[in-house]
């Protein structure tokens, strides 16, 4: 079963009451917030196996969520993991890097069985990874720096207090903007220059400097070299099913002309054709090209098929990259790999790399190393100080007898619910890095599949940010920021904080738009 089943089936899991119960990647409960964490762990058979190659992602809560379900004792109490294990910066609140590490891996010794890369080196090929620094065009860097402002302004307010709902979106949207705005200005303008590229067909160069998208140009070279002069077939990542779209467009006269395609596994694909794709990639000669988002960043086995990874943009997380090329370096591999990382210099990508590093070195320090503390090279005050708004998740009361009238209360609950609490399904980190467009929603699963692609946050049209409320809400929030005051003359004065004014002018101007045309039409407005 799919962890979404058991959103949906938990009631008649438990009935059935199982003696073991195995999760595979099993990071799928990290946060305790989630539906997905707080369903599963419902579940409470005598013997459980954990399988995950990547136990913690972002933070030591992560791992004690797992361990939660594994052996609730090891780690507590939870509490005190962040204060005992941060090592803080001298005469700072900012945490510089992590210590009694030797303590934190003494208290897993008994529950955690850990196969180390390094053991496995011998039998796997070598590994080769290139980063690509890709300049911005000066539109790019006009249009990504015009953003720096409003960051710094919402940032300066977290290290002050926590961030009201709608400037927590905000934030995100606007760091999320700017990663989309570092692929490039036809990921951005997407639908404006789609139909025009569509018509044109081949990306002739004239057009691709149009574009304003050079890691499109520097993919075509990768792609010209690797899948046309030495005859591999090469994964391309990217969180966007829209830059894959870009992509594909950029790639495919130079496929065409060799007569070979490209074939797409993302959440908008059906599960027979994700699984119809797969079977192309590996076995028909054509298919030299297989574009993913992170969909396909857990649980396919492509290391017989490809030997070539390129990621058009760095995730923000590193568990995350080494899942993505973990698809193709693993056992079974025969072939030197190849990893392509496109990053586009003096901008957000080159500060997710610095942060990745910091990551990465906690994660190896804790579960490869043997020292008791690490020390990361920058300061991680920008996410430690950003507040994450968690609500509480409706588990169904399984001590209750379940008859065919509660079954279906509880269905409808889970329906009606389901990724309710937006903002606390993922911690900030994920946020950022799930943040995707409508173009990649996810179809419908298929009975029986075992994808995960549709575990995917709810996300505004068009701008990528994720619903964590209602409008209703959000416009109570806004108006809720508002002081009206007298003026000597008689008027009256409305203040907005400068972070809600985009937003609050926002809401304005489209109330305006229907008072204009309601009163165009004659007819009375109605505002409810």
């Amino acid at each position: 079963a799919n962890y979404e089943q058991v959103l949906r089936d938990l009631e008649t899991m438990h009935a059935w009451a199982p003696d073991l119960v195995v999760l595979d990647e099993a990071q799928r409960i990290k946060n305790w917030a989630t539906k997905t964490a707080a369903y599963v762990k419902r579940l409470r058979p005598a013997w459980r196996l954990v399988l995950t190659g990547t136990p913690m992602e972002n933070r030591l809560d992560e791992l004690a969520s797992l361990m939660d379900w594994v052996d609730d004792h090891a780690l507590e109490p939870k509490w005190r993991l962040a204060p005992w294990h941060t090592a803080w910066r001298d005469g700072t609140n900012e945490a510089g890097g992590a210590r009694h590490l030797g303590t934190l891996r003494e208290r897993l010794a008994p529950s955690m069985l850990r196969r180390l890369r390094s053991e496995v080196l011998a039998q796997l090929p070598s590994r080769t990874d290139t980063v690509v620094p890709v300049d911005l065009t000066a539109e790019q860097r006009e249009e990504h720096d015009a953003l720096q402002m409003p960051i710094i302004q919402l940032t300066s307010i977290a290290k002050r207090r926590p961030l009201t709902q709608a400037q927590f979106l905000r934030l995100m949207s606007l760091l999320t903007t700017q990663r989309i705005i570092s692929n490039g200005m036809a990921q951005l303008r997407f639908q404006a220059v789609w139909g025009k590229m569509c018509e044109s067909r081949c990306p002739d160069p004239a057009l691709l400097d149009a574009l304003g998208s050079p890691k499109l140009r520097e993919l075509r070279e990768i792609v010209s070299q690797v899948a046309i002069a030495q005859g591999r077939r090469i994964v391309i990542f990217s969180q966007w099913r829209r830059m894959l779209r870009l992509a594909d467009w950029a790639v495919s006269d130079l496929l065409v002309t060799q007569g070979l395609r490209a074939a797409f596994f993302t959440g908008a694909e059906s599960s027979k054709r994700r699984t119809q794709n797969i079977v192309d990639f590996h076995d028909d000669p054509a298919v030299r090209v297989l574009f993913l988002t992170d969909a396909g960043g857990v649980g396919l086995n492509l290391q017989r098929a490809a030997s070539c990874c390129i990621n058009i943009e760095l995730p923000w997380n590193p568990a995350v990259l080494e899942q993505r090329i973990g698809r193709i370096h693993r056992l079974g591999q025969r072939a030197p790999i190849d990893v392509y990382n496109l990053v586009g210099q003096n901008c957000i990508e080159s500060r997710i790399a610095g942060l990745v590093e910091d990551k990465r070195a906690l994660f190896t320090g804790l579960f490869d190393g043997a020292s008791d503390e690490i020390r990361f090279e920058r300061s991680t005050s920008f996410l430690s100080r950003l507040e994450r708004l968690v609500e509480p998740v409706v588990v169904p009361d399984l001590a209750a007898t379940t008859d065919a009238t509660s079954a279906e209360a509880a269905t409808d609950a889970t329906v009606e619910s389901a990724d309710a609490g937006g903002a606390a399904d993922r911690e900030i980190d994920d946020l950022v890095a799930a943040a995707d467009e409508t173009g990649d929603a996810p179809a419908p699963a298929e009975v029986g599949s075992g994808s995960s692609a549709g575990s995917r946050l709810p996300a505004d049209a068009g701008t990528g940010r994720h619903v964590a409320q209602s409008g209703a809400d959000v416009v109570r929030q806004l108006f809720a920021g508002l002081s009206v005051r007298s003026t000597p003359e008689g008027g009256l004065r409305i203040d907005a904080p400068p972070e809600d004014a985009a937003n609050l002018a926002a809401v304005l101007e489209g109330l305006a738009g229907l008072l204009r045309a309601a009163a165009t039409s004659g007819s009375m407005p109605t505002v409810e």
